[in-house]
């Protein structure tokens, strides 16, 4: 685990920017909560050397305008197999698995977690993901985790 070659950030983003639940009013419309915290965690990350990218299960509006929110371009939505997603990303953007660090909570992103150079999850994550993780952050998911997590990479270089 080479915290120095770490060039990508890949992010689930239900479980882990927000905290996984999901409000439906009466008209059948969708909210979730982020943190500020986390949005910050973009820019920091950013100076730091670090870029972003998004793997999520979901294909909705809402995840677009997430992705769109937090200023991330390259996305892959939809994606029901998550070490499948970072492989494709890995090709996509000229990355090999050890200069990317997968954050996810859920047990579908345990490949992914187990493939990248540096696997993540959230204090809240799974069982499987956590043990599968070489971080678990102290911050549930949704708390500011992204934040925690980028900190975390840019005070082990």
């Amino acid at each position: 685990m080479s915290v120095k070659r770490i060039k990508y950030i890949f992010a689930d983003m239900d479980g882990v920017l927000t905290d996984g639940t999901v409000r439906i009013d009466e008209k059948g419309r969708e909210s979730k909560t982020i943190c500020f915290r986390d949005l910050d965690a973009i820019g920091i990350g950013r100076r730091g050397g670090i870029e972003f990218a998004f793997v999520t299960g979901e294909d909705t509006p809402i995840a677009h305008f997430m992705a769109s929110r937090f200023g991330v371009d390259i996305a892959v939505f939809g994606a029901k197999d998550k070490k499948a997603a970072l492989e494709q990303l890995c090709v996509q953007l000229g990355l090999t698995v050890d200069e990317i660090c997968y954050i996810g909570d859920a047990a579908r992103d345990v490949p992914a977690i187990e493939c990248a150079g540096i696997g993540a999850t959230v204090q809240d994550g799974v069982l499987a993901a956590r043990r599968a993780a070489d971080i678990v952050t102290e911050c549930c998911g949704g708390t500011g985790a992204l934040l925690e997590l980028v900190e975390t990479l840019l005070e082990r270089r």
